[in-house]
């Protein structure tokens, strides 16, 4: 075949002129990025408002943060002093890592708050599902255990009671990745429910008086941090533990054993239904923003280079900083926050917002990337983004269940018969529809059951359904 080899070796030639000429352009096209960003912007003022956090109004022996931080204290030490220096050492570690980040120095933060001495809970209130289960039920039912689990823990038990006397919440960790994750009240907080429970319970007017009023004032305490200032953990966690408070007295509401106030303007006291801007989590969603400027401010800070990597790792690392502008990538990312601020107190908008993006912030499609300005950032907030959307929702679903039991004990009150409830859901909406959307909940006359229907992603077994009492019940 040596007729062939001609035009073989033709089209090798214009083949090999082709890739020449593709990677000439892809070079002229490296060149153009990279003259485009070779400079930063200016932090804009939307910017600068969210970088700054509001004042802090509380003094320390007011702020239920540091009684949070030091909860678990020693035995002879007090909550706001130990929670005070905890948070101290926390902030200089935080400064030192930004200064110069070092291994050493970020596992120390997966072991703050376990200083010699500390209380630990003893025991095991795993028979305790707040938001999946009845505690109603399983208290009573495990109630040796929860006595046992009292004794043990007693001194933690009885902390945790004092929380509601700290008036404000302000979180004065340090924005920044390695964030003060202490240890927040999950197995005695389960226990202080058993206790209301079996309390509420009990048959003994004193013991249930007692038992309301601690259950009310446990309400109190996650509603001051879900208005405080705070990080979106703080404010989710403060809306599950509100969640299961309303499940427990939804529970207590359905048994005709407990007796309830009768008055017309107990159920405020008892079921208090919340301002719905109390829900809006534009503060904790405005903290998350500054934790992410902190952490990417430090993640290309000037003494973090590692001299003990290859000059290649650091050429790279050198080369991806340069396409990545900090000030532009705030800029964009503080946008995005203000809209998902709004969002958060306006199912209706986050619903288009979600239905409206694209896989990149601001419409910016994936074909122009290479030539954009501040690809990098632009990807960096794109990936951070998407998480947030949900949780405003569930927030907004905590604020449905609040209304659930609040139309849960007044069907009570009211003596609504089960052939009127339908009739008496109709004629109060404000007790009977999701805030976020209008839906209307669903009722079983069959299970004698109430029901909302979720607006955000909800963790599998999650309980949003109360049972409706019935004055026929033993």
């Amino acid at each position: 075949m040596p007729d062939a080899w001609p035009v073989v070796l033709k089209v090798l030639k214009w083949l090999g002129i082709t890739l020449l000429g593709l990677c000439g352009l892809a070079c002229l096209l490296f060149v153009v990025a990279f003259l485009i960003n070779l400079r930063d912007e200016e932090l804009a003022p939307q910017t600068r408002a969210l970088l700054t956090p509001a004042p802090n109004p509380n003094k320390p022996e007011d702020n239920l943060y540091l009684a949070l931080a030091g909860l678990n204290a020693p035995i002879g030490a007090t909550m706001i002093a130990v929670g005070e220096s905890r948070l101290e050492d926390h902030n200089r570690r935080v400064d030192a890592y930004q200064r110069h980040p070092s291994p050493q120095l970020l596992d120390s933060f997966a072991h703050e708050f376990e200083d010699p001495g500390r209380l630990v809970f003893k025991g095991d209130c795993g028979f305790i599902q707040p938001l999946n289960a009845s505690v109603w039920a399983a208290a009573f039912e495990h109630q040796e255990a929860v006595d046992n689990l009292l004794a043990e823990n007693l001194e933690l038990y009885q902390r945790y009671l004092a929380l509601p006397d700290f008036h404000g919440y302000y979180e004065t960790a340090r924005p920044g990745y390695q964030r003060a994750y202490f240890v927040w009240p999950g197995e005695v907080r389960k226990l202080f429910l058993a206790v209301v429970a079996l309390r509420l319970r009990s048959g003994i007017p004193d013991e249930q008086k007692q038992g309301l009023s601690d259950l009310e004032r446990d309400m109190q305490l996650w509603h001051t941090v879900l208005k405080g200032e705070g990080s979106l953990v703080s404010s989710m966690l403060a809306t599950a533990f509100l969640q299961s408070d309303y499940l427990l007295l939804g529970d207590m509401i359905a048994d005709p054993r407990v007796r309830l106030p009768p008055g017309a303007s107990d159920g405020d006291r008892v079921v208090p239904v919340f301002d719905l801007g109390d829900w809006d989590l534009g503060k904790a969603i405005a903290a998350e923003f500054r934790v992410t400027a902190s952490g990417l401010r430090s993640e290309l800070s000037a003494d973090r280079r590692d001299d003990t990597t290859g000059w290649l790792a650091r050429a790279y690392d050198r080369l991806g900083d340069h396409f990545l502008k900090v000030n532009a990538t705030l800029n964009l990312d503080a946008r995005e926050t203000g809209r998902r601020m709004l969002a958060a107190a306006d199912p209706a908008r986050l619903n288009r917002m979600r239905n409206e993006r694209s896989w990149l912030p601001e419409a910016q499609s994936g074909w122009t990337l290479p030539l954009s300005y501040n690809p990098v950032g632009k990807v960096l907030v794109a990936i951070t983004e998407l998480p947030f959307d949900d949780y405003p929702l569930r927030a907004w679903d905590a604020a449905a269940l609040q209304r659930l039991v609040r139309l849960s004990y007044e069907i009570r009150r009211q003596r609504i018969g089960i052939a009127g409830i339908p009739q008496f859901l109709k004629q109060h909406p404000e007790w009977s529809t999701h805030p976020a959307d209008g839906r209307p909940f669903l009722w079983d006359p069959a299970k004698g059951e109430l029901r909302i229907q979720t607006v955000g992603k909800q963790a599998p077994g999650r309980r949003f359904s109360v049972s409706v009492w019935r004055p026929t019940a033993g």
